[in-house]
């Protein structure tokens, strides 16, 4: 009986990527079967860029700085991650679950602003790089197995402390963004309720992602995609699909990358009770309907966010701090 049920499903999705064909620029119309395919022995690679611009006010109303340039009272920063990931299918299985092997080929993280001594150890999140982890994939892709990817991004948290010190003290990392890049990759497919009945031009469905931010915490934010039709993009067909965003929880499946107590290093390490008051952003994504796979992703949110500072007598200051984020997915080959 599953495996009739799997057959069935099957067919449906190969039926709807054959249909897909006749559907190009001169209007779609029906619905839209979107699966996540792969070919045996034929990896694909990936580019990801997570980076935000971060405006901090120290004193926002002004209360204690006259001249609020001479004072330091705002500061500008950011941060930027790049990877080069390779997704080598090890095993594939068009009725049910392929196992891929994800390697990263390069990690490499920029910072401006941003104080930290991390002793000549890098960013903790370039770890990554040469490293590589498994995982399965549903044909609606839906991954059923982040351990690997999870054990890695402890490895990687137990990297952004400093060795030899009594306390734990915590540099400045962005394996945040790495997770947010590599945990819910086909979401959009993935998150929507009946794949089976297809894609209707204008539809709209739910989800949630991370929002990574430069301090420590998982904030999520709430998604609302739309299917607004098919377009071509350098002579392929795919399905464009655009996002917005709200502040919401995280994934419930997500976990911090590092535990118990420890004391944060740079500009963010003497702030406290930070609260995210709003999120709002877009993204839009096109999927190759030929091939089953992603060939382009964009998400742009500004995050507004709160915290206290103790330092000037028994007043306690809250800071306004402006995120501007922006994660971007790009085939590379």
């Amino acid at each position: 009986m599953k495996k009739g049920i799997l057959f069935a499903i099957a067919i449906m999705l190969i039926s709807g990527g054959c249909e897909q064909q006749q559907k190009k620029a001169s209007g779609f119309k029906g619905q839209l079967l979107l699966s996540v395919d792969f070919e045996p022995n034929v990896p694909l690679v990936y580019k990801f860029v997570s980076e935000r611009q971060i405006m901090l006010d120290l004193d926002p109303s002004g209360k204690y700085s006259k001249d609020r340039k001479d004072k330091g009272a705002t500061q500008s920063m950011s941060e930027k991650l790049e990877l080069e990931i390779v997704y080598r299918p090890i095993e594939v299985d068009p009725y049910g679950l392929t196992t891929i092997e994800a390697t990263c080929k390069s990690a490499k993280v920029t910072r401006t602003g941003i104080s930290s001594k991390s002793q000549g150890r890098g960013d903790a999140a370039e770890g990554a790089a040469g490293r590589s982890w498994t995982f399965k994939v549903t044909p609606t892709g839906k991954i059923t197995d982040l351990s690997a990817l999870e054990n890695l991004s402890k490895e990687l948290g137990e990297r952004a402390f400093a060795a030899s010190q009594k306390s734990r003290i915590k540099d400045p990392d962005m394996i945040m963004d790495f997770i947010a890049t590599q945990w819910d990759i086909w979401d959009s497919i993935a998150s929507i309720k009946e794949p089976l009945k297809g894609l209707k031009k204008g539809q709209e469905w739910d989800s949630k992602l991370l929002a990574p931010m430069p301090f420590v915490s998982k904030v999520g934010r709430d998604v609302k995609y739309q299917f607004v039709g098919v377009v071509e993009s350098n002579n392929v067909s795919c399905a464009r699909i655009v996002s917005s965003y709200k502040p919401g929880a995280p994934p419930a499946d997500v976990n911090m990358p590092y535990g118990g107590s420890f004391y944060m290093r740079g500009t963010f390490g003497f702030l406290r009770g930070y609260r995210v008051l709003s999120i709002d952003g877009s993204g839009e994504q096109l999927y190759d309907i030929k091939r089953g796979l992603i060939k382009s992703d964009i998400q742009h949110y500004k995050a507004e966010v709160s915290a206290s500072i103790f330092g000037l007598g028994s007043d306690t200051i809250e800071p306004n701090i402006e995120i501007n984020q922006t994660i971007i997915m790009t085939l590379a080959k």
